[in-house]
């Protein structure tokens, strides 16, 4: 019989048990960390925050804090038709809230409830607008329904039909419709989520018990995700307030000008207002606040309809019979009225000098011009270094957090992810303000350097949720076991973490990139001629009415987060990292 020795001298010494109510020290290393986490994320979120408030009494803009001056807030706050135009913003970002999770929640159970055919297939669907530019959707849509050159109005106009078949997306409730179209995988993803989580047994008791689909889903599946719906509507509502692209390019026309439009009019205007700009800010921030804090309250509420069973079973589908090709059909045409026909526009528009349906003549006259200027190479090669800069420090920051957070349990661990998180109560417009004046005179100012520090903050709260999702999905005994053989921590985060955690840094590498390559919100209050950047470049050429330059850049803009997928899936796919011999 083989018997086994251990040589006691070179194991580690037995841990040794905490005395009752002591919290564990954290090891030095680890307190590093933590220290190095806490500057990081104090220089890339706080202080910009900060300066906005700053910026908001300064009477310099080079100099915010040795000056001071109550002019912008008297400007913001105490006039009348500010307020006015924050409940016009409050208004649209409700609506547009409103419609992208009724429409999101009504695909969700869909999806998840009902026995439709290729279910993966229209689940890409539904989220494909989630990886589209809002503003290349939005200049895409006006091809189509700009009120005397759209291309659906022309062919309205052809066949005969009544008047009232037109379309005008520069109105009020068009922008409101064409912004909730893109907001729509956010009500989808939000709502799903609470349906797979929900106790099938509930629907179960009530069809047993003679209630039809429809009361079923109205009295037992509509309650249980009611939160999921809030959360969203609260959700949608922040993120909408602080679109300026969108609504700059269709609101031009009725003079709509929300608060994000309002804070580049400040800035870009001659003479500058940069402080009537940051007290506008404060007044987003201050409202982002209060909706991150009813978001979260709804979120947390939503756990209250989950799985009670001990073990999981397959869900009985719902049985359409007939109206399963009806709901199909309702698919194929959200697909077509959200990505497919608005980008056969762009194309057609980029591949014709005239907008009249009977004089189009197909021509690369148009690319062979916009290829032939410099500011495209320029813009192009910005992008993919700015994107991918900020991909890969938002991703690893985010990483550290959340692995901070979710593996190293301290005190002050909520506090470090909930600043980490806080870019979501800040618009991009509105954080580019006091990025802009925590930056301006210091040699960062006009690099591209402070475009990734701004987006690196911006998007660090996708990355720390992504990774935080999946540390919280992996139990933390296989690096206790990896500890236990003998791995110090580091050894156990490279051998055995790390390989298990590539799917999350993967997604979150291909989130953070496309947001980034799409992002003009941003940008639009930091960018220079030699740092311009695809976005900025199709945003500018709109702005003066060059439409087919403009359809030229956003489908290059495509083209690009479309590569950077292949790219990525064929790079990240499983295998391809971390080798064994």
């Amino acid at each position: 019989m083989a018997v086994m020795t251990f040589d006691r001298e070179n194991q580690p010494a037995d841990p040794v048990p905490e005395a009752k109510g002591r919290r564990r020290s954290t090891p030095v290393p680890g307190r590093l960390l933590i220290a190095a986490l806490v500057a990081i994320l104090g220089i890339l979120v706080f202080l910009p925050t900060v300066f906005v408030f700053v910026a908001a009494v300064a009477d310099n803009a080079r100099d915010p804090i040795s000056t001071f001056t109550l002019d912008g807030i008297r400007d913001s706050y105490g006039n009348w038709a500010i307020w006015r135009v924050l409940g016009e913003t409050m208004a649209m970002s409700f609506a547009c809230g409103i419609i992208a999770t009724a429409i999101g929640a009504a695909l969700a159970w869909a999806i998840a409830r009902t026995d439709i055919p290729f279910k993966r297939l229209f689940e890409l669907v539904v989220i494909a607008p989630l990886f589209l530019s809002p503003f290349i959707g939005a200049l895409a849509f006006l091809e189509l329904g700009a009120p005397k050159t759209g291309l659906l109005n022309q062919l309205a106009q052809a066949a005969n039909l009544p008047a009232w078949v037109s379309i005008d997306v520069m109105t009020f409730h068009w922008l409101v419709i064409i912004l909730a179209l893109h907001y729509v995988p956010y009500g989808y993803l939000l709502v799903s989520g609470s349906l797979q989580n929900m106790d099938a047994s509930l629907e179960e008791a009530s069809q047993i018990n003679g209630r039809g689909t429809l009361q079923t889903a109205l009295r037992v599946t509509l309650p249980a995700v009611k939160h999921a719906m809030l959360s969203s509507v609260i959700f949608v509502t922040i993120s909408a307030t602080g679109m300026f692209s969108v609504p700059a390019l269709l609101g031009a026309k009725m003079d709509f000008r929300p608060l994000a439009v309002t804070v580049y009019r400040a800035t870009s205007g001659y003479p500058s207002n940069h402080a009537l700009a940051a007290a506008l800010g404060t007044m987003l921030v201050l409202l982002s606040i209060v909706g991150l804090w009813l978001y979260q309250r709804g979120m947390r509420q939503s756990s209250k309809f989950v799985t009670v069973t001990g073990k999981s079973r397959a869900r009985k589908q719902i049985e359409l019979g007939p109206w399963k090709h009806v709901l199909v059909v309702g698919l194929v045409a959200y697909a077509l009225f959200t990505t497919i026909l608005p980008y056969a526009a762009l194309l057609l528009r980029s591949l014709s000098v005239s907008t009249n349906l009977e004089d189009i003549e197909l021509t690369t006259a148009v690319f062979s011009d916009v290829f032939a200027k410099p500011e495209l190479k320029t813009a192009l090669m910005n992008t993919v270094v700015v994107s991918a800069a900020t991909a890969l420090l938002a991703v690893f920051v985010g990483t550290l957090t959340s692995y901070t957070t979710e593996r190293m349990r301290f005190r002050g661990s909520g506090l470090l992810n909930a600043v980490a998180m806080s870019p979501l109560a800040v618009p991009g417009i509105v954080f580019a303000t006091g990025v802009f004046a925590m930056y301006l005179g210091t040699p960062l100012y006009g690099t591209l350097a402070i475009m990734v520090v701004a987006y690196v903050a911006s998007y660090l709260p996708h990355a720390t949720r992504v990774t935080g999702n999946g540390f919280a999905q992996l139990d933390s005994s296989l690096e206790e076991a990896s500890r236990m053989c003998g791995a110090t921590r580091s050894q156990a985060i490279r051998t055995v973490l790390l390989p298990l955690m590539k799917p999350s840094i993967s997604a979150a590498l291909i989130m953070v990139f496309l947001f980034t390559v799409r992002e003009i919100n941003t940008a639009i209050l930091l960018y220079t001629p030699d740092t311009m950047l695809l976005s900025i470049l199709s945003f500018n050429y709109a702005s003066q009415a060059s439409l087919p330059a403009a359809a030229v850049v956003g489908l290059i803009e495509t083209a690009l987060m479309i590569i950077w997928i292949a790219l990525a899936m064929i790079i990240l796919r499983p295998g391809n990292l971390y080798k064994r011999g």
